[in-house]
């Protein structure tokens, strides 16, 4: 079957298991009972799974280019390691959104990165490259942006018993938000996201339409979907 949203529908149907965009990548805590399950789904339904690309009873992967395992997720050492190396000054258009395009592999992990994103949207948008004009606020948000990379938590991986807090934030021009499980101890984040407002909707939507935009939007987006039964 080639559509992947098909697949996952199909998967989806028979196993409530976590589907990982944008491939088929399922995480179960019930491990081979699922793995059982599976593998008569795709038979039933003629799924067809690549020797070679598909991997199946293992506790750590690597899956566009973060790593999962049972502690928890984090980006790869060789991509922060890729970030760091991105001079503070970028030379053109091209230049920048190569960074970006790296520091997007992160992009569940970094909070708020709509924050950082922003005082670069003006240079993406120049077409005539002799127009290009790098100041420093560009030099100082590629530093910061490089630090936090630097620096970045661990996330966690809620299981079915965790109670789960979402917070949001809004402004004119952006919003972010953030799933938290909740511990002994506190809070533990598992996963940020954030952007920014279209014109329209930064002039139009009132501020509690702008909050929910941003609840709608992490779980829409959220790998741990059916784990928010617990949801606060």
């Amino acid at each position: 079957m080639e559509d992947k949203k098909d697949m996952q529908g199909i998967i989806k149907e028979h196993i409530n298991l976590e589907l990982i965009e944008p491939g088929v990548s399922a995480y179960s805590s019930l491990g081979f009972l699922h793995l059982e399950i599976f593998s008569d789904v795709c038979h039933r339904e003629g799924l067809v799974l690549y020797e070679k690309k598909a991997t199946t009873a293992v506790n750590k992967i690597e899956f566009l280019r973060i790593l999962i395992d049972e502690a928890g997720i984090e980006l790869e050492d060789h991509i922060v390691e890729k970030i760091r190396n991105f001079p503070d000054v970028l030379k053109d258009k091209k230049h920048l959104q190569s960074f970006l395009g790296v520091v997007n592999f992160a992009g569940i992990i970094i909070k708020d990165l709509a924050k950082y994103r922003k005082d670069f949207l003006l240079l993406l948008k120049e077409i005539e490259s002799s127009k290009w004009k790098w100041e420093e606020i560009h030099t100082q948000r590629v530093r910061e942006l490089k630090q936090v990379c630097s620096n970045l938590p661990k996330l966690a991986i809620p299981q079915d018993e965790d109670e789960l807090v979402v917070y949001t934030d809004a402004n004119d021009y952006r919003w972010a938000s953030v799933l938290m499980k909740k511990t002994t101890t506190g809070e533990e984040p598992c996963r940020y996201t954030g952007g920014l407002f279209s014109e329209q909707q930064a002039q139009v939507w009132h501020i509690n339409e702008k909050e929910f935009f941003a609840v709608w939007k992490l779980l829409r987006n959220n790998p741990y979907f059916y784990l928010l039964k617990s949801l606060y």
